[in-house]
């Protein structure tokens, strides 16, 4: 699954940027495809293209990889080691992944639509790959041998003239250089991490009950709120009780603006049950403004809609290529997230803020 996903655009990743695929292709020799798509690095690659802002290697041979993505608990954070170990040809264990640092990793935009994989997972490769040949092209010429009859095994380059790890190699700025957009990876017969099952990173904190994500955060002062939601997309609130939630253990302060109602209180759980009241004491004047199920289909493809390129491999060979469409339908679902993503950045204010 991981491998896939690494190499190129997964099924989940196309369908999901759009409601309608159109997919054209014409069969015409790999080398004229060749020469008319000529290799590009990875998107996230192109946002920054110098190794060492996705990979650095100090003297002790420790690994410090970096991505753009955030660990949600989605695994991602164990993933993105395991493609790096692998085309670095290190243990898991000996790298350090840095996820969604501002300061530090590159701006990869919002962690989403299965692209952790997609653009950070190939960036990550790619980086990796290169990395790696820089460093057996510094061996073979410390050591006086051709590239090709070395090896490396967990950052140590070995060949009949000696042995050199990757901390002896890295020095200076020998990192701090473009990408390339041709290089090699291995092959898929030759992966010994990808595809394997491995501990990940972010299951002990969940277990336990440790601090793991931003929603873990606690700062001096800080409260919490929870926002009433309307029973519909186009409902107002014609009333609102507001007394049983005021009078709740830690609940600060009740606000109403227009139809919007949310409650501030001390602690997390106090201001979701607070919330909860406040729903009782609601009513709404609600109206139907979303397509019967029966015409979901339709409304769809009747709503506004911007195209654009996923993927295009040149122009098709009109000569004997073959056309192939159809259409393909599937009920409609929200991927949405089963609570706050982030309460203490969303709901969270501070003490003075509830006068």
């Amino acid at each position: 699954m991981m491998h896939n996903a690494v190499e190129g655009l997964t099924r989940r990743a196309v369908l999901g940027t759009g409601g309608a695929l159109v997919v054209a292709f014409a069969l015409r020799p790999a080398r004229l495809a060749a020469a008319a798509n000529p290799p590009e690095l990875p998107v996230s690659l192109k946002r920054q293209p110098l190794l060492d802002g996705w990979i650095r290697i100090g003297a002790d041979g420790k690994v410090t990889v970096f991505t753009g993505k955030a660990e949600l608990g989605q695994g991602i954070k164990t993933a993105l080691t395991q493609v790096a170990a692998e085309e670095l040809m290190v243990r898991p264990e000996r790298i350090t992944m840095v996820t969604a640092d501002t300061e530090r990793t590159a701006d990869e935009g919002y962690t989403a639509g299965s692209h952790s994989m997609q653009d950070s997972g190939t960036a990550i490769r790619h980086a990796a790959a290169q990395v790696r040949a820089i460093l057996i092209g510094l061996a073979a010429q410390k050591l006086g041998v051709p590239a090709d009859t070395l090896t490396v095994e967990d950052g140590v380059i070995r060949g009949d003239a000696g042995t050199l790890a990757y901390g002896e190699l890295v020095t200076g700025q020998i990192l701090h250089v473009p990408a390339a957009a041709t290089i090699v990876l291995r092959e898929p017969a030759s992966l010994t991490v990808v595809g394997q099952s491995l501990q990940r990173t972010d299951i002990p904190g969940k277990v336990s009950g440790g601090a793991s994500y931003v929603q873990d955060l606690r700062l001096p002062g800080m409260v919490h709120a929870r926002v009433v939601r309307p029973p519909g997309p186009a409902a107002t609130l014609a009333a609102l009780d507001s007394a049983e939630a005021a009078q709740m253990p830690g609940v600060l302060k009740v606000v109403r603006d227009g139809s919007f109602v949310a409650v501030i209180a001390q602690r997390e759980y106090q201001a979701i049950l607070a919330a909860r009241a406040l729903a009782r004491g609601a009513r709404w004047n609600e109206r139907e403004t979303l397509p019967l199920q029966a015409n979901v289909y339709q409304g769809a493809l009747a709503a506004p809609t911007r195209d654009f390129v996923i993927h295009d491999q040149g122009s098709p060979d009109a000569s004997g290529g073959k056309k192939l469409s159809a259409s393909y339908l599937k009920p409609y679902q929200l991927h949405a997230s089963i609570g706050p993503g982030s309460p203490q950045m969303r709901h969270a204010v501070t003490r003075e803020d509830t006068s």
